[in-house]
């Protein structure tokens, strides 16, 4: 009786973890519609590979189920972005390019465009801008302001 509670307890516990990480990666990368078929995916804190595998995964099926046709990417709030990161971040782009879906990225940090530089990512195919308000406004999209 001991060890079926334990076999139990341990499924439940599994059941319970997975579906908490399940969570955490849904928040991670979250694609977030702002107006008809053009949504942010805001990126926040330290991407290792692990993140960016989910976000290169997860990211292009959102948009396809969320009928995105723009998705702007935003990178203001990203901490650390290494090598293989941002090759998964150009993988990205591409996936969307390929897709139909077009993609902006904002707020890229000048050791992250240095890092993309190095590596030969050619970010061509995809708008650039400093911040997601310029990137935003470019396209026509009018931010409201408190005043």
């Amino acid at each position: 009786m001991n060890h079926e509670f334990t076999e139990q307890y341990y499924l439940l516990t599994k059941e319970r973890l997975l579906a908490q990480q399940e969570l955490i990666n849904e928040l991670g990368a979250p694609v977030i519609p702002i107006v008809d078929a053009i949504a942010v995916l805001p990126l926040i804190g330290e991407i290792d590979t692990f993140r960016a595998k989910g976000i290169l995964i997860t990211t292009p099926g959102k948009c396809i189920s969320r009928n995105v046709s723009h998705l702007f990417i935003d990178l203001s709030g990203v901490t650390l972005l290494d090598t293989m990161v941002a090759h998964q971040i150009y993988q990205l782009t591409s996936t969307l390019n390929l897709l139909g879906i077009q993609s902006t990225i904002s707020g890229i940090r000048p050791e992250v465009a240095q890092t993309s530089i190095q590596l030969g990512l050619d970010f061509s195919h995809v708008s650039t801008h400093s911040t997601l308000k310029q990137a935003l406004s470019k396209q026509g999209i009018k931010l409201y302001e408190r005043k």
